[in-house]
Order: structure tokens, then sequence, then C-alpha cells
């Protein structure tokens, strides 16, 4: 690395993680097969071994520009699955964050993601972005705007901009939950313990009604729900664009805030929150006021279907004399690749008594969403989505689930291009229904 990017370098990991992300790299190329930018480039450079060889000829001081380093760390969709199929153990996914806060100094530069990374520090802002899809939607300007094809009249950076409003869900926005649930939702039934919900940002705004499925489905299983109202960004969208000292802000905020609650764990329904959350304690780990807490926090936070699978589904029969509708199921990279969460969403699907299980070829492969990366990079991001739209085509179900803003809002956009009459939800909403239909079918006199 050259001596003016050395003396502003900042990190996230130790110098042994460092050391061994790029040490251990045997060059077997294992990693090759599940990377998306490689699969569309056959470019070396854009493969998680090129990648590391590039990082560690900057760390060594071996390269003379570092514009082509970040540059290649950002082409990393950091979907991690080279993380996972890694025999040697090496963190490429890791290392391109790595890369990102320290060639940047741990600064975000560019004002459009200063800007964005403003917003979900603030939840008012999150709130009223709320508002404004409702309005949007409410008055008819999505219809009117997509109709018209209005947007892709001026020019590519209108056509950019409509590749961002297409990611605007076509189906009515719910009111912002930060605005409707109660700070505490008691448990139905015999009780199973206290939980503490963790609001996620673009769950919030865009995906109101699966969070609020997500509560009630939580008390239906027998877990009182304590939701902070002050709950800020989880510090994924700051770590993923290189600002470091915002990713800690808001993690000491947060710890904070729940330390004080009396609960048996933090519960959030959005992977990319619960990858960054379970890191607050290492995140933290070297700030004395707030190092044990962090770790306190860490060690109670679980995903939705995590926590659901752990202590298992209360009151749902196996049999409700419906048609099942068919359904897969998207990994999403953050809580399968980053968490180690794979099955346990499946298991949940395959409980259901309002659905049929159908695995999804390559379902762990990234769906191109990455973040902001339909926004930076949208050619990629465009062909990943359209090879994992035509995947869910040939399994013939009618739902798609997943678990996490990005990829619903992501899966949504591409079911639409593509004329596929395919409901793209959130595993909560489905649950909440199939509560729902027991309901009924009790009323009805159907189940015992």
């Amino acid at each position: 690395m050259n001596s003016a990017s050395t003396q502003k370098r900042v990190s996230i990991i130790t110098a042994e993680e460092l050391l061994a992300g790029s040490d251990i790299c045997v060059q077997c190329g294992v990693c090759l097969s599940v990377c998306p930018t490689y699969a569309l480039t056959g470019l070396e450079v854009q493969s998680p071994r090129g990648r590391v060889m590039l990082y560690r000829a900057a760390m060594e001081g071996l390269t003379s520009d570092d514009a082509p380093v970040l540059q290649a760390a950002y082409d990393c969709l950091d979907c991690r699955a080279c993380q996972t199929v890694c025999p040697s153990g090496v963190k490429p996914g890791e290392l391109a964050i790595e890369a990102r806060v320290g060639l940047q100094g741990g600064r975000a530069h560019q004002p459009v993601i200063k800007a964005m990374l403003f917003v979900f520090e603030h939840p008012w802002m999150l709130d009223a972005a709320n508002w404004f899809v409702r309005a949007y939607q409410g008055l008819g300007l999505q219809a009117w705007m997509r109709r018209g094809k209005v947007l892709e009249k001026f020019g590519r950076f209108g056509r950019q901009l409509a590749g961002i409003e297409a990611l605007i869900p076509s189906r009515r926005v719910h009111a912002a939950l930060r605005r409707t649930v109660a700070v505490e939702t008691p448990a139905l039934g015999e009780s199973r313990g206290r939980v503490a919900f963790f609001l996620g940002c673009v769950m919030n705004a865009v995906l109101s009604d699966a969070s609020a499925a997500t509560v009630k489905v939580l008390t239906r299983n027998g877990f009182t729900v304590v939701t902070p109202h002050d709950t800020t960004c989880c510090g994924a969208p700051h770590i993923e664009e290189g600002e470091l000292e915002g990713y800690r802000r808001v993690a000491r905020r947060n710890v904070a805030l729940f330390a004080g609650l009396d609960v048996d764990a933090i519960v959030t329904d959005c992977a990319a929150c619960g990858a960054e959350l379970k890191k607050y304690g290492k995140t933290l780990a070297n700030e004395p006021v707030y190092a044990e807490r962090a770790q306190a926090f860490s060690d109670k936070v679980y995903g939705l279907s995590e926590f659901l699978r752990h202590h298992g589904l209360r009151d749902l029969p196996s049999e409700l004399g419906a048609e099942r509708a068919g359904v897969t199921y998207q990994d999403a990279c953050h809580l399968c690749h980053g968490q180690g969460v794979c099955d346990q969403p499946r298991d949940l699907l395959r409980v259901n008594p309002l659905l049929e299980y159908r695995e999804l070829e390559q379902a762990s492969d990234c769906c191109g969403s990455a973040g902001v990366y339909n926004v930076t990079h949208p050619e990629a991001s465009q062909a990943i989505l359209d090879k994992k739209v035509e995947r869910v085509r040939k399994t013939g179900a009618t739902i798609l689930a997943a678990e996490n803003p990005g990829c619903l809002l992501q899966l949504e956009a591409g079911m639409r291009q593509h004329g596929l009459e395919v409901e793209v939800a959130h595993t909560s909403v489905l649950l909440e229904r199939a509560y729902l239909a027991a309901d009924a079918a009790r009323a009805g006199g159907e189940l015992s």
C-alpha cells in the first residue's frame, strides 16, 4: 500500500486476521464456482482469490495506486459464498470490507452515500420515507410513472432513477411499524419468555407488514415482545460503504438502548441486521464503556427463523384441509453465509400447513441486491437477478420466501420485470397466514 494510504489506514480486523486471510489462500479455485462476479466476467480480478491477492499486494505496499484495489473491493457483492466453501478458511468477503474501510480511512466519501447513511441514522427520516412511499402509491403516481415509463425518458440519469424506483413494491406499503406497534406486546397463551424486537430500517419503512407479522407470530408462540421505538440502524449500510465511525456510533446507541431491557433474546427479521448485531461484541471490544454490554447484546441476537426453530412453533396444525401452495426459498447471503442460518427457514416453510416446499436450484447464490449493489452496479445486478428469476420459474412455485429486505425488494422487482406470477414474501407473513387460517378452521369447527 502506498505511503499516503498507510498513514490514513484504519482497520476493522486484527493484523492476525489480515495475514491469515491472505496468507492461507492456496489458490485452489474452489471459490470460483460460487462467485457471482467471476461467473459473469471470467476475470481473475473478479474472483475471490484474485481479490485476496490484490488486497495482499496493497497491504504490503506493492501497488502504486489504491484506486483499482478499492474498485475490486466494491465490485465484490460481499455475499460471502466463497467463505462458505473455502477449505482453508479464507474470508474474502470480510477482506473486501476491510479494504473499503482501510483505503477510505474509515470514511465514506461519496455525497450520495453519506446522505443515505445520515437518513439511516435518524428514525424519523425513515418514517418520513414511509409516508412518501405511501403517498406516492396512494396518489396513483407509481402506476402512472410505470405505465408511461416516465423516468426512462430522461436519459441515462432517468434510467438509473427508474431502476431505483422499480425496487418500490407494487403492493400497498403499510404505515411504519414504529408508529403503530406497542412498546410491549403481551404473549398469547402460556408465556415462554420475553424478547426484544429489533426494528430494521427498510423493514420499518417499506416492509412494515412483514415486521408486524413477526411481532404477531412471536406473541402467538408465547413470547412477550418489547419493541424499542428509538432503535437506530444496525450499521450494515455504514460498514459496507467503509464508514467505520458511523458503524460504531450506531452500535453504541443500540447497545445502550437495549442494555436495560429485561429480555431473554433480541430477535430480528432482517438478515443484514442479524449479521451485524451479532458482531457488536467484536466491534466494541476495545471500548471499555461498551465492551461487556456489547458482547452480552450480541449473545442474545437471533434471526426470526433461527429463534422459532430453536424453540419450536406452537399451536400450528399439520393439516388444514386446504390446497397447499408451492413455495420455494431464496437464501439471504447475510443469513446463510454470514450467520450459518440455512436450514431453519426451510424447516419452518416445510411445516407450514398452507405450503408445499420446493427447493430452489442454487438457492444460496446471491440475488444481486447486496446492499446498494443493485444501484451502484445495475447491469451486473440485473444479470444476476435474471438467472435467479429463471431458476424460480423452473420450480413452478407460486410463492418465493426470503428473510432480508434487500432480497425481497430485488426479487419482487425481478418477478414483475419477467411477468412471473410469483408472490415474494417474508417467512413471517407466511406463518401469520397459517395461524389465521388455523383460527378460521377452529372457529368453523374443522379443528379441535
